[in-house]
């Protein structure tokens, strides 16, 4: 009896584990019940501990994640995560989007980019600062750090420049001193920082202007105040 329940465990436990596991001619291995599509197929969840998953190749090795249930156009069915090289991406860490069309004709694009320097761009694919956007940024709140601020402006020794001169400059330059020109914005960009400073600055100094205009006023009120009461007395 024994000797019968051994046979038949030797028969059914090595089809079972056939069942399992599948090798075709070609060598592919299949995992579970699946068609085997790669060289290791797994039908089922993938479970590593206390180790890495390794990808290794000479170029832009990548791992994908399919959605089957996305097929409209402009819907990422894919995405893949390449490790890029130079010349043609730069030496980055790229996300990519795949429609059903992909590269033939639908989406095929770089969403976000991280260079080997740390750079990262949302799409753009070769980002010179530390966060470049090919787009509209919308948030909520920006705070810019910053080592100095105008209000110099408010010292005594300051100098603030005369309205005349002022313009003068204005109508030479057309446009205000130390503000950049269009031309200089249009080259060079906009530094927001630098800027909200500068315009602090003009603010600071108008309130100045202002203060200086409403003394010239009162003292004007107090002159006419005085002539009027002469000319009652006479």
């Amino acid at each position: 009896m024994i000797k019968r329940i051994l046979l038949f465990s030797c028969i059914i436990l090595p089809l079972s584990l056939l069942a399992q596991i599948n090798t075709s001619p070609n060598g592919d291995v299949t995992i579970g019940d699946v068609t085997p599509m790669a060289k290791l197929t797994v039908m089922g969840r993938l479970h590593v501990e206390e180790s890495d998953i390794l990808v290794q190749r000479a170029g832009s090795p990548g791992i994908s994640l399919v959605n089957t249930l996305k097929t409209n156009p402009g819907e990422a069915k894919q995405w893949t995560i390449y490790n890029m090289t130079e010349p043609t991406y730069g030496n980055s860490l790229q996300f990519w989007a795949y429609d059903q069309q992909g590269c033939n004709g639908g989406l095929c694009h770089a969403r976000l980019t991280i260079q080997d320097n740390g750079f990262v761009g949302i799409g753009t694919m070769r980002p010179k600062s530390e966060l470049a956007v090919a787009g509209t940024i919308t948030t909520q709140k920006v705070k810019v750090t910053l080592n100095d601020w105008a209000d110099f402006v408010f010292d005594p020794t300051y100098t603030l420049p005369s309205l005349g001169s002022l313009e003068a400059y204005i109508k030479v330059h057309k446009h205000l001193p130390e503000i950049p020109s269009e031309q200089t914005i249009s080259r060079e960009g906009l530094d927001l920082s630098e800027m909200a400073k500068l315009q602090m600055q003009k603010i600071e100094e108008l309130t100045l202007y202002i203060i200086q205009q409403q003394k010239e006023i009162n003292e004007l009120k107090a002159t006419m105040k005085n002539m009027q009461h002469k000319l009652d007395k006479q």
